[in-house]
């Protein structure tokens, strides 16, 4: 049965990041409005808990194991991903890592690549690989496609060691504004949820 505030039957979502947490909860809640989905994972085990819950609300939800800071890797399950559903119509870019809670000028330059090769580069990655396909599905007379990201308040109020992750929630505000921008043309929007950063120190 649909969820009551919602009818997205016959939408298939792909969640980055979609086997737990934030990401698991989202899936829930587009099953439950009708919608397919698909999660994207870099742990196997999870994806299969994940698939089974879904499954259990009735969907049909499809997994695939996929490390978004990887361009290949990307491009290869973003193609997989339609292979196996036809279409993608909501796009969640929900993959993250936190920051090591180090101070700033101790900060290593692995560290601080480490988190925005996930959060801003990952998102990068398949946003565009999303982009392209709702742009090629909109000139063909199919304009329609959701573009969400998971940012944190960091990216707007002061974290103490942790600017690598503000720096990359605060990038992902600004791109997807301008996702929005770009792409209201074809029907799409783009929009961002803020949740709570982590604990202060």
């Amino acid at each position: 049965m649909a969820f009551a505030p919602f009818d997205l039957t016959g939408r298939v979502a792909l969640i980055t990041g979609g086997n737990g947490g934030i990401g698991l909860g989202m899936g829930r809640g587009l099953v439950q409005a009708g919608a397919e989905v698909c999660i994207w994972g870099t742990n196997a085990a999870k994806n299969a808990r994940a698939v089974e819950e879904l499954t259990a609300l009735g969907g049909h939800p499809t997994a695939f194991v996929c490390d978004v800071a990887d361009e290949e890797a990307v491009e290869r399950t973003f193609a997989a991903s339609l292979e196996a559903h036809g279409r993608i119509d909501g796009c969640f870019a929900n993959a993250g890592v936190g920051g090591r809670n180090t101070a700033f000028d101790q900060m290593t330059t692995d560290e601080w690549n480490r988190v925005i090769a996930v959060n801003q580069s990952g998102v990068f990655y398949t946003f565009r690989a999303a982009a392209r396909h709702m742009k090629e599905r909109a000139l063909k007379g199919d304009a329609f496609g959701r573009l969400v990201g998971t940012a944190s308040l960091a990216a707007i109020s002061g974290q103490a060691r942790g600017e690598h992750y503000a720096q990359s929630k605060g990038g992902l505000v600004a791109m997807i504004k301008a996702l929005a921008v770009e792409y209201a043309r074809y029907n799409v929007t783009a929009h961002t949820l803020c949740r709570a950063g982590p604990k202060p120190i």
